[in-house]
């Protein structure tokens, strides 16, 4: 009797957008509907990437496409329960995670996919590898010991951000090769080749009205919009005032098409010489 009074589950969903291409933006906002609770970062891609390896063991009785389902499908069912158990009793849980969608690609699990014109996104990763300390090459430290004594030395210096070469094409060149495969993935949903539901949001639609594009998402998600709260500081767009600049914070800038305070033309060539293809599938030219 007691099973026939248990609450609906949990409806898993997840958040993916490369780094700096807006995902904690559009979780904070998800995160404003009572009925959501959007979390960051589940960080799964490792126990997907090792069910393929075990999948590709040749020795291994998994290895057989029939066992190699079972063992996909229980990975699944294990990844969304996690999900549901950390996230709490809220009807949508989500995980807010940057990554590709193909990483973590379970079947039927909705996905809120959000792209970034790259070379604002460039611009947003100088700046958080400088703040986290996450690029310790020389050339980035001295760059981060500049920021440290003043905050605002690269906002007085725009030009010398990006002065970094190998930093600038290797971030170009990951985000191509992956917003590429995400566009690939999509095309496959839309061809109805895999059980991919997605809804793409643009970055530079969400700044210009993200009380639409917001709501939208709650919509494709199954959720009410009604049951939203209003934007607040840290979900409006530029959080809330067009002059919020604060280079040594996580919320710094949000605001899209700032790139060009900062791209010398040399520095735009490294740039778009390792990502032309993802620039016109996102719309950014």
């Amino acid at each position: 009797m007691r099973n026939l009074f248990r609450s609906r589950p949990s409806e898993v969903f997840f958040i993916r957008g490369y780094a700096k291409s807006g995902t904690t933006w559009l979780s904070n906002l998800m995160n404003l509907n009572r009925q959501i609770n959007s979390m960051s970062e589940f960080h799964l891609r490792p126990l997907f990437e090792g069910a393929e390896k075990i999948s590709n063991f040749p020795w291994g009785i998994l290895r057989h496409e029939d066992k190699s389902k079972i063992m996909h499908d229980s990975l699944y069912r294990m990844v969304k329960q996690l999900i549901s158990d950390v996230c709490g009793n809220a009807p949508w849980c989500g995980d807010k995670t940057p990554c590709s969608l193909r990483s973590t690609f379970i079947p039927g699990v909705k996905n809120l996919y959000i792209t970034r014109d790259g070379r604002d996104a460039v611009v947003s990763w100088f700046y958080h590898t400088m703040n986290r300390e996450i690029d310790t090459r020389p050339e980035m430290l001295t760059k981060k010991s500049r920021l440290d004594e003043n905050p605002q030395y690269f906002e007085e210096n725009k030009q010398e951000l990006l002065s970094f070469e190998p930093l600038v094409r290797e971030f170009a060149k990951r985000w191509n090769t992956t917003v590429t495969d995400d566009f690939k993935m999509m095309q496959s949903s839309d061809r109805g080749e895999i059980d991919l539901p997605y809804l793409w949001i643009r970055y530079e639609d969400l700044q210009l009205d993200t009380q639409k594009y917001r709501d939208e998402a709650y919509r494709f998600l199954g959720a009410s919009p009604s049951k939203a709260a209003p934007l607040n500081w840290c979900t409006q767009a530029g959080f809330g005032d067009n002059d919020h600049n604060k280079p040594d914070q996580f919320f710094r800038r949000g605001q899209a098409g700032t790139w060009q305070e900062y791209f010398t033309s040399a520095q735009l060539n490294w740039f778009m010489e390792e990502a032309g293809e993802a620039m016109q599938l996102v719309g950014a030219l």
